[in-house]
């Protein structure tokens, strides 16, 4: 991974040094050793039928539902959340994946029936301002997710030219689908697989987001509010045989 460019670091830290009176120790006399590597070992042991059991016990804390179906029945899915949804305009990512899954066609001929529209995201900075009012007039947005960890309930995906952020953040209800394939234990996992990529000198997104469902706030009183900035319902979808 790039560390970046850092500038006038030495001259901060001397002068930081100076002025608390202590002298400056090398890091490299004090290197860092882990207590346990559980970063690396929680939940190594699952496979995924037992790592998709301990996500379905973990979303509902984080206000999320998960359902699970197989790729035939993936359309009867997705219309059924839609409904609950409440249909209204529903934005969509330009991903070749909707194509790979055979969902190209299951969208223009039925799904279109219980939306007032279907908008794609744009791809081209200037179609930057069109993308973000249509996210935020959306009442649905459908993407794939590039992975779901088990520990936490998180979701990632990834900042392209045919999804920005604002496709994932701004709609009031979010369906997210993961094929089972993209089920893993931890968050080290999917940190591990963009550097990988990085390092192989692959492109990568611009942004790569984790995502616990709905948005919530807790500053105000301590009291929870779920949705306050964000969408108010999120669903996950695992397709169990892909």
């Amino acid at each position: 991974m790039t560390t970046g460019n850092i500038q006038n670091r030495e001259t901060f830290l001397t002068n930081l040094s100076e002025k608390l009176g202590v002298p400056r120790q090398p890091v490299s006399e004090h290197p860092f050793v882990p207590i346990n590597q559980l970063p690396q070992e929680q939940l190594a042991d699952k496979n995924k039928e037992e790592l998709l059991e301990v996500v379905k016990k973990r979303v509902p804390k984080i206000h999320t539902e998960l359902f699970e179906t197989t790729a035939d029945e993936l359309t009867d899915t997705l219309l059924s959340l839609t409904k609950l949804s409440g249909g209204g305009n529903l934005l969509l990512p330009t991903d070749e994946r909707f194509e790979k899954f055979q969902l190209t066609n299951f969208i223009e001929t039925e799904l279109i029936n219980e939306v007032d529209s279907i908008s794609y995201w744009q791809q081209g900075n200037e179609y930057r301002d069109e993308n973000i009012q249509a996210a935020e007039h959306a009442n649905l947005s459908i993407a794939f997710a590039e992975f779901l960890l088990a520990e936490s309930g998180t979701i990632v995906v990834e900042t392209s030219a045919g999804q920005g952020r604002s496709l994932h953040f701004l709609p009031k209800h979010y369906i997210s689908i993961i094929p089972m394939s993209k089920l893993v234990a931890r968050s080290t996992q999917a940190a591990a697989f963009y550097s990988e990529k990085i390092a192989r000198g692959e492109k990568v997104g611009s942004a790569i987001h984790f995502i616990s469902g709905p948005s919530n706030s807790g500053d105000i009183e301590m009291q929870l509010v779920v949705g306050l900035h964000g969408p108010v319902k999120v669903y996950y979808v695992v397709v169990k045989d892909l």
